[in-house]
């Protein structure tokens, strides 16, 4: 049955408003004109992604970087993308980058060389130590433990690695080797939304030390 009600009241708005609409996008969004949404996706190609890895930890300077995949080369391969998307979305598959650390293949602001103490009282060689080094060094920067534009923070690689080493290394910190950087200015670093970090140490950036002094704490291993 209908049951009619009275209590409803309805008034008259305001008239001859005058109403600006303003919206701006941050520096990394483009705002789209067109009716079309533009969904921007990064990926990482498991073929690339070794190649890289090969490129940043080889020494011998025989090994070329690789190219990263076009973005027509990923549109071929990952086209079944398309399947899951809305009629009026357009997917744009990008290759990811990535951000060496440390090594040689760094940007030379992020360069470093690792100053580490031995546990005197522990049995092992200083080669030894580096190597286990550089191996927790690439399980930390493994890349199912980051996202794209993650920030790093020394302390929890240092943390990370005297974990892995004890007994035999009681202290770990990074230098950077960039004569107008100081101590603590490689303790953060921040990626790009579309960025992954790995490692470029290798056993080369790794320096045994007795004790931590304000020499040993500066950057005097290059003048770079």
């Amino acid at each position: 049955s209908l049951a009619v009600r009275t209590d409803f009241v309805a008034k008259t708005g305001r008239q001859s408003l005058a109403f600006q609409y303003r919206h701006n996008s941050p520096l990394t969004n483009v705002i789209d004109p067109g009716t079309t949404n533009i969904i921007d996706m990064y990926i990482v190609v498991q073929s690339y992604y070794n190649a890289y890895q090969n490129w940043v930890r080889d020494t011998t300077g025989t090994v070329p970087e690789p190219t990263p995949p076009t973005i027509d080369q990923l549109s071929t391969a990952y086209g079944a993308l398309n399947d899951y998307k809305m009629i009026s979305d357009s997917v744009i598959p990008n290759s990811a980058t990535f951000k060496p650390l440390f090594g040689s293949k760094a940007d030379p602001a992020l360069q470093a060389t690792f100053k580490v103490i031995k546990n005197q009282e522990q049995v092992i060689s200083d080669n030894e130590v580096k190597s286990r080094i550089v191996t927790a060094i690439n399980q930390f920067f493994a890349i199912e433990n980051w996202n794209f534009g993650d920030s790093f923070y020394f302390s929890e690689l240092s943390a990370y690695v005297i974990s892995k080493l004890a007994p035999y290394v009681v202290s770990f910190v990074i230098v950077p080797l960039k004569t107008d950087l100081n101590f603590g200015n490689l303790f953060e670093i921040r990626a790009s939304s579309d960025q992954l970090f790995v490692n470029g140490a290798t056993v080369d950036d790794i320096e045994i030390v007795s004790s931590l002094t304000p020499t040993i704490l500066k950057s005097i291993a290059g003048t770079t």
